[in-house]
């Protein structure tokens, strides 16, 4: 049997504000497989974004399990789990993360240098995520120089540099129009075609409809969801 590209398994998670116990994921269990497409919709602090981090190595839960291809994530030290990051996990955050001084193009190489990429490379693949991405003209202008949509593509196409095994993208089109939006979905589409596993939380109700498989968080609990 295949082990999930990823797997929770009963997690928890809860942070503390000011003292008070904010609880952001309560007994959440969730299995990923490759090429599978899952949406997660819920409320602002439902717990969408926690459980992405989780499932990308990026946090620990206090109680439970994060596995990846039948690791447990728990079992890596801090070299191996930013190893484990870097070759399998590709993330999209909401607040991009890109580097001011440097071009599109070299904020995408960024992960390809670390994993030891010669530059010829690493040009190559980033100017062939930024087409894919719909910048092919915007390659060499800084985040300050891009709209807030043309940094997310940024983003996105750094976190497919590596090829990742997992896509965890919190809100990839919130910054999007209608029609680069749909580029992006096509392209989230393609992607889970080809073997790639991908996990998005999201308020849009047109990308969650197209994933095939659809989970609302509410107060930190996972329940299936019908869109119509």
């Amino acid at each position: 049997m295949i082990a999930p590209v990823a797997q929770a398994l009963d997690v928890e998670r809860t942070y503390r504000m000011q003292g008070v116990p904010i609880h952001a994921l309560r007994g959440v269990t969730l299995d990923v497989g490759a090429g599978e497409f899952l949406a997660l919709v819920g409320p602002s602090g439902s717990g969408k974004s926690t459980l992405l981090h989780l499932l990308g190595g990026v946090d620990k839960p206090d109680v439970g399990r994060v596995m990846a291809g039948g690791t447990d994530l728990s079992s890596l030290n801090d070299q191996k789990l930013t190893r484990h990051r870097l070759e399998h996990v590709g993330l999209v955050f909401q607040r991009f993360h890109l580097l001011p001084m440097l071009t599109a193009t070299e904020n995408v190489e960024i992960p390809l240098a670390e994993i030891g990429l010669r530059r010829a490379e690493r040009r190559q693949r980033s100017r062939e995520l930024l087409e894919r991405v719909g910048l092919g003209d915007r390659m060499k202008h800084r985040p300050g120089e891009l709209s807030g949509g043309q940094r997310q593509r940024v983003a996105i196409a750094r976190a497919l540099a590596n090829r990742p095994s997992l896509l965890l993208a919190d809100e990839p089109t919130g910054e999007l129009d209608r029609e680069t939006s749909k580029g992006i979905l096509e392209l989230f589409e393609s992607l889970a075609g080809s073997g790639t596993a991908i996990v998005v939380a999201t308020h849009d109700l047109k990308l969650a409809a197209a994933a095939g498989r659809q989970l609302k968080m509410v107060d930190g609990r996972l329940n299936g969801l019908e869109l119509s």
